[in-house]
């Protein structure tokens, strides 16, 4: 009986989760170690040893893959600790990266500082080349000036090198000669090309994607080596893989050899859990939120579909991979409430984060934030926190929320925490609004997937602020991003730039580069030991009407490459503006700017043990009763509590009441009703 695990770490708390081949499923938490991001993951594998019943080597011994999902890139670009990196290129260009599109993303704010470029001036090395618009050697390689730049980067003692020359993406030879000088005269440092990170036109796009991986690849190359080094030395023999941005996942050993691929891996598996749940209700359209200690994570799916975006940011810098669109906010359990100027209270961005956390953690935080206020609402039972594993102190809790909010607005701290739940709410629903109205989507049409710890305890309060009247809450939303990674299969994303009309498209040019992707996707596939029929190539295009700025991506058919079925690639085109931007114009010309292809691998689907089946009465959970703060019935009720565990499928939840589930709480309003499904899941019932 082998066992799949996923591990989410970078947060408070690293997330973990295991399911056996009998569908049994088990989950943890650990505290994250920041200094030492190995060490929390190994405590989490240890928990899930325990509750499997079985020491540490000989559940490893039975683990046949690890899927992991880390936010260590994006804390390394906003802490800035990252490595000495240098860059080598293009004679003239040395200030690609520093002038950016704009000087800074919001450029009418003069509040906002500039950038502070990832690589500073004196370490970015000019060379003579220069190869054209059109492929072409304009000036040969001069490979005095390369050594030159190397031994001026290696006595300023750079860890890491960006090779990033112009139009490298139509011709990458200078790059690769370029990197081999490296090798010889430089060996000890990391070398990343841009023509191998993100082959496609844009000089700055390209340059700041590859900066990002050069940035991020020794710490990822380190912890990966030293995290798998020490599973393996404890018994794992099975495989480890990587949550990437797209939403799939990739070895250990692809990853390292480009690590831009995990960059934006945290949020990424989220999603995938909404879809996992979506299916087993026929539901396709789906909003997945994912509300934990320090942000509240929006993602959505539309007809079972993941939406994708190539523009990204990542502490204002310009990330240029494919990447699941998901909109953060800095709203979470530990954000901190407060007053502005006008004295209207606020909730975050500022967040208490796991040390000292919250006012209730009895670390010494003072400041009252979310996870404050729940404990005086008695939404969460300062005896039962991670299930027990943690005693908060609710008097520290009442004391920060009187001395920095009952007491400026003249309430009672009971008030006063209702106001803090109020606005946090508020804030996520306006998040959630702006999210979905840039898209061009109504929330009402879609169902509500709340995940994170903290997402239960307000997602039904959301709901009602945006009108929508169907909500999930997995059984496994504390593990929300673990839990998606366990169904996801291996992908890899290529891409070949071409921009031609319409017209002038050359079909056998078309071939060649997909010959090409294809080769790349299936050494790769081949390399992680995917199986001849669980491979799949989807093609897709980016196209634009004549004229345009941005361009939109859409698949079309595999098979022969021919008019028909690039035809068939157009009439999505048309479709998919229409759809985006409300028009479409089949008789406008075209342009045609690159083409991609996604080389997939699949995973047999886990398989989820179903609960029990009772009616509708849900007493035999009934655990206790306490007073808790609701709204509709203008301060506190005596609320019943039940035992998450101990639900079965077909009971019925009726609110006012609470679930307390091990690592989270789902609060029903009055005014909601909740049926547990077969998988343990709560789904609201009319």
């Amino acid at each position: 009986m082998g066992f799949r695990i996923a591990i989410d770490t970078g947060g408070t708390f690293t997330d973990a989760i295991s399911v056996d081949g009998r569908g049994n499923l088990a989950t943890g938490k650990a505290a994250t170690t920041p200094e030492d991001l190995t060490v929390g993951v190994r405590n989490a594998v240890g928990i899930l040893a325990r509750l499997n019943h079985l020491d540490l080597r000989k559940f490893l011994g039975q683990v046949t893959t690890i899927v992991h999902g880390t936010t260590q890139s994006t804390n390394i670009i906003i802490t800035r600790t990252g490595p000495k990196l240098g860059m080598i290129c293009t004679e003239g260009h040395r200030d690609v990266i520093q002038l950016r599109r704009v000087p800074k993303e919001d450029m009418w704010n003069w509040r906002m500082p500039f950038p502070e470029p990832l690589v500073p001036r004196y370490l970015r090395v000019e060379i003579k080349e220069r190869v054209d618009a059109r492929g072409n050697i304009a000036i040969p390689l001069d490979e005095a000036s390369v050594h030159k730049a190397v031994s001026y980067l290696k006595k300023m003692k750079v860890e890491s090198i960006v090779v990033a020359l112009l139009f490298s993406f139509l011709r990458p030879d200078h790059e690769c000669r370029v990197e081999e000088i490296i090798g010889v005269d430089y060996p000890e440092a990391h070398v990343t090309l841009s023509s191998s990170v993100l082959p496609m036109m844009g000089e700055y796009e390209r340059t700041s994607t590859a900066t990002i991986s050069a940035y991020v690849a020794p710490a990822i190359v380190t912890y990966t080596q030293k995290l798998v080094a020490s599973l393996r030395a404890d018994g794992f023999q099975g495989q480890f893989l990587y949550i990437q941005n797209n939403g799939g996942v990739e070895t250990a050993e692809v990853a390292m050899e480009n690590p831009a691929t995990v960059a934006m891996s945290g949020p990424a598996a989220g999603p995938s859990a909404a879809i996992l749940v979506g299916k087993l209700h026929s539901q396709e359209n789906l909003l997945s939120v994912d509300m934990g200690g320090t942000s509240f994570d929006i993602a959505t799916i539309v007809r079972g579909n993941l939406l994708t975006k190539t523009e990204s940011l990542i502490d204002q810098h310009r990330f240029s991979l494919p990447v699941i669109d998901v909109s953060s906010m800095s709203a979470g359990g530990g954000s901190i409430a407060w007053f502005d100027v006008t004295n209207t209270l606020r909730i975050g961005p500022k967040s208490a984060g796991a040390d000292p956390g919250p006012a209730c953690y009895a670390r010494g935080g003072t400041e009252p934030t979310v996870t404050d206020a729940n404990v005086v609402l008695g939404y969460i039972s300062p005896d039962y926190f991670l299930g027990g594993e943690m005693t908060l102190r609710k008097d520290l809790a009442e004391k920060a929320i009187k001395e920095k909010i009952a007491d400026r607005l003249g309430l009672s701290i009971e008030k006063a925490a209702a106001a803090v739940y109020k606005v946090s709410n508020a804030v996520m629903a306006d998040a959630v609004s702006y999210s979905f109205t840039r898209r061009g989507y109504d929330p009402r049409d879609f169902v509500l997937c709340a995940g994170g710890a903290a997402g239960p305890l307000c997602a039904l309060k959301i709901a009602e602020e945006l009108g929508m009247t169907h909500v999930f809450i997995p059984k496994y939303a504390p593990v929300y991003c673990a839990f998606g990674m366990l169904g996801v299969d291996l992908k890899h994303d290529y891409s070949r730039f071409y921009h031609t009309p319409g017209a002038m498209l050359d079909l056998e040019h078309v071939k060649k580069l997909y010959d090409e992707m294809e080769a790349e996707g299936l050494a790769i596939l081949e390399k992680e030991g995917v199986a001849k029929d669980q491979r799949i190539f989807e093609r897709s295009l980016q196209i634009r009407y004549f004229g345009q700025f941005r361009d939109v991506g859409v698949p079309w058919p595999s098979g022969p490459i021919n008019r028909d079925s690039i035809s068939a690639g157009i009439a999505a085109f048309h479709r998919k503006h229409k759809e985006t931007y409300g028009y479409s114009d089949e008789n406008y010309p075209i342009e045609f700017m690159s083409f991609g292809l996604s080389a997939i691998g699949k995973i047999p689907p886990i398989e989820i043990k179903k609960i029990g089946k009772r009616g509708k009465d849900p007493s035999a959970a009934l655990k206790s009763e306490r007073n808790a703060y609701f709204e509709e019935g203008n301060g506190f009720v005596k609320t019943r509590v039940y035992d998450g565990d101990k639900l079965l499928c077909g009971n019925l939840l009726e609110g006012p009441c609470i679930v307390e589930e091990k690592m989270t709480n789902i609060v029903i309003p009055s005014n909601f009703k909740m049926s547990v499904d077969e998988y343990g899941n709560y789904i609201t019932a009319d």
